[in-house]
């Protein structure tokens, strides 16, 4: 593929080499693992939020601050992972 006919993905001041933004799917498939391998690829990667605390050992009881500590730790992680861009969908 020539990626050179293709325009350039630009959100803000940041430019993306190749430009994919990766599909936020939620509920522990897009985690920092998937997002961070699209970032290094040079596209766009997304952490989905929903459900993402489920893995928590409290989440059926405290469904908030599981859901919150979660999302910080996966964002922490994708960071450490890749020094491309990551994006985090969140449904409102």
């Amino acid at each position: 593929m020539n990626f050179k006919k293709i325009p350039k993905l630009r959100i803000g001041n940041l430019e993306a080499k190749i430009p994919i933004i990766q599909g936020g799917m939620a509920v522990g498939i897009s985690l920092s693992g998937l997002a961070s391998a699209v970032a290094n690829t040079g596209g766009i990667g997304v952490i989905g939020t929903a459900g993402i605390g489920m893995l928590e050992p409290d989440f059926a009881k405290n469904f908030t601050e599981a859901n919150k500590r979660a999302l910080c730790g996966v964002i922490r992680k994708a960071r450490k992972m890749t020094k491309g861009i990551i994006g985090v969908n969140i449904m409102v």
